[in-house]
């Protein structure tokens, strides 16, 4: 039997194997919708997260504090958006760079044949993502976003995405600075620079690390992508948290 709860603005049902939500016609989803559902939906899931099969055919439009709100959700284990034509695809872009597994699909069928396959894996945003295992570790420190990369490569375009949806997650209506740890040599195609340098929400970016060719990498960066913030060179984390004091996270506004 479907279990179904229904609001005015959205209809919830628990179909066992997942979950399936249908917004209304012609609403426009705001933070208080998503804060609802996913209530609605962890009340759903006791054990734990089940796949949603989620429905935008109709809906008007979706605010950015919702946007924002989805992206960080992590209540359902995938997502799979089911829209009538591109114009539902360009609604729900933002989800490319969600936490939880999504994917879009104008094709109902095809849908629950891609959310409930157990046969192979649905990456996250993070992690495995794009190939990429273990590429970096992050973390918050005395308002610093710290990231240490754990390996030695090339950062190509997607790597970039990633770690500006990890960034974005840690920090979603902050502004911090970043210092970024080089235990060993990297290097960047310039898309992958620009994605950061256009992408990155920071304050300022300090770049660690104990081989030389860490400063020509920091002044190329800065050369060819200029990025807005400031960007300075150190070989130690401690001369760099020192810079960083100097451009701390702008105060919150109302």
């Amino acid at each position: 039997m479907v279990r179904q709860t229904t609001s005015g603005r959205y209809a919830l049902e628990d179909a066992g194997d997942h979950l399936r939500l249908r917004w209304s016609a012609d609403i426009t989803v705001d933070s208080a919708d998503v804060a609802s559902v996913s209530a609605e939906i962890t009340v759903a899931s006791p054990e734990g997260p089940r796949p949603l099969l989620m429905y935008v055919s109709l809906v008007g439009g979706i605010t950015a504090e919702a946007k924002q709100l989805l992206i960080r959700n992590t209540r359902c284990s995938r997502i799979a958006i089911v829209g009538i034509d591109d114009i539902g695809r360009i609604l729900t872009a933002f989800t490319h760079r969600s936490v939880t597994p999504t994917g879009y699909f104008t094709d109902d069928t095809a849908a629950r044949e891609w959310l409930l396959d157990d046969t192979h894996e649905h990456p996250s945003i993070f992690g495995e993502s794009y190939g990429v295992q273990h590429a970096f570790v992050s973390e918050m420190r005395g308002g610093v976003l710290w990231v240490r990369w754990t390996q030695a490569f090339h950062i190509t375009e997607k790597i970039a995405e990633n770690l500006l949806a990890r960034a974005e997650f840690m920090n979603p209506t902050t502004c911090p600075p970043l210092l970024l740890e080089l235990h060993e040599m990297l290097s960047a195609s310039e898309g992958a620079m620009k994605i950061l340098a256009d992408g990155l929400n920071i304050t300022a970016l300090a770049v660690v690390s104990a081989d030389p060719s860490g400063r020509t990498l920091t002044s190329f960066y800065r050369q060819r992508a200029r990025p807005p913030y400031k960007t300075s060179y150190f070989t130690t984390a401690e001369e760099a948290r020192h810079w960083l004091a100097g451009h701390p996270s702008p105060p919150a506004t109302d």
